[in-house]
């Protein structure tokens, strides 16, 4: 490994150049969209991102000849081990140049950290908690990613397997063109819901945001929670990524469905701010806050993606269950997207959640990107 250094991330300036590895890989990469670089400091921070307050994390940055050639992190969180399996520690932020020595070094250093913390096992990539960016993609280069998901380079998932990873689980994002109908067997139970005098469907109350969207995370947390990797979010990383989002949100929508009164199941969408950062270069200053939020405020995405989407569990294996969804995504389609959107990304899905992929293909959405979450023994 000759002119290779790894060394473990301390100081601003070390973590600085941590930062900034992707912009010596992804340059050729047209779908490459550059992150907001004060937004991946703030998720690094442990003064600024909740999620240290249940776990702890550390960098590693591999550089060849001077240069960084490649990054990794290590954490482990304490409601990973409550509601997950104990003893399971995460790697996450992986970038790497395409030359193995390098990536099996990253991961050695990773896992020796993990193993110091009496973790037995690691799993990832995850950026930085489970409610964050998570998987690798390893199918659908060919579009940009939406936004809060990642992108990365073909050669990674071999990069990763050949330091003995495994599949854990994929993730799909799901496509579609918002502007064609949906089929005539999806439009008789959407027709049978609308027609349903029991089930109501609205958008959430802006004048009572934050209230309104607790009954959001309610909903999640009983949906989700027999899902894979459910860990739920605490209410200080929730109002994190509130305030977070603000301005995004408001371009978006968040639908609540309720049946016979009682709050059944909810939809939120987002347009594609990723749209608007590309020619950003990740930085804000000196005038590039001024032009987002220009964009943000007078400019319209071709893409939004609906990250979110629950029902309640007592609902989930019943015809009601279905309309639900069906019902929340043609309202949010006819009412509530925004002028000029032409496509919708649905993501990411769960590969066994076979119910919820049974709706969105009987709708019409394909399946547009893979995303593959590895594990490992150490």
């Amino acid at each position: 490994m000759t002119g290779l250094i790894l060394k473990q991330v301390e100081g601003r300036r070390e973590l600085d150049r941590f930062m900034r590895v992707p912009w010596k890989l992804y340059g050729h990469d047209p779908a490459w969209v550059p992150p907001l670089l004060q937004q991946v400091k703030e998720r690094l921070s442990r003064r600024h991102n909740p999620y240290f307050d249940h776990a702890d994390a550390a960098y590693f940055l591999a550089e060849r000849d001077g240069q960084p050639v490649g990054r990794i992190s290590a954490q482990v969180c304490q409601l990973v081990q409550e509601y997950q399996e104990s003893g399971t520690g995460h790697f996450g932020m992986f970038e790497c140049e395409n030359r193995q020595e390098t990536a099996d070094a990253l991961f050695d250093a990773g896992a020796e950290w993990l193993r110091q913390r009496e973790m037995k096992r690691v799993m990832g990539p995850v950026d930085l908690s489970i409610n964050d960016e998570i998987g690798m993609l390893i199918d659908g280069f060919h579009r940009s990613p939406c936004v809060m998901m990642g992108h990365h380079l073909p050669y990674y998932q071999a990069l990763v397997e050949k330091s003995g990873f495994r599949k854990e689980i994929d993730l799909f994002a799901y496509y579609k063109n918002v502007k064609e109908p949906f089929s005539d067997r999806i439009e008789k139970i959407i027709k049978w819901a609308v027609n349903d005098a029991n089930m109501k469907i609205r958008a959430v109350a802006k004048k009572d945001y934050d209230r309104e969207l607790r009954k959001v995370l309610d909903i999640f947390r009983d949906a989700w929670c027999d899902n894979w990797g459910y860990v739920p979010p605490t209410d200080a990383e929730v109002d994190h990524l509130i305030k977070q989002m603000r301005q995004v949100l408001d371009r978006g929508a968040v639908l609540l469905s309720e049946v016979e009164g009682e709050l059944a199941g909810f939809i939120v969408i987002l347009p594609n701010v990723n749209e608007y950062l590309r020619d950003l270069d990740g930085r804000l200053l000196p005038m590039g806050w001024l032009r987002l939020l220009m964009r943000l405020k007078f400019s319209t995405c071709d893409t939004v993606r609906v990250p979110l989407m629950g029902v309640r569990k007592k609902f989930q294996r019943k015809r009601v269950g279905a309309a639900v969804s069906l019902a929340l995504i043609d309202t949010l389609r006819k009412e509530h997207m925004p002028a000029g959107a032409k496509y919708c990304e649905m993501s990411w899905i769960l590969e066994t959640n076979s119910p919820m992929r049974g709706i969105l293909e009987s709708a019409g959405c394909e399946r547009d990107k893979v995303y593959r979450v590895f594990s490992k023994d150490i």
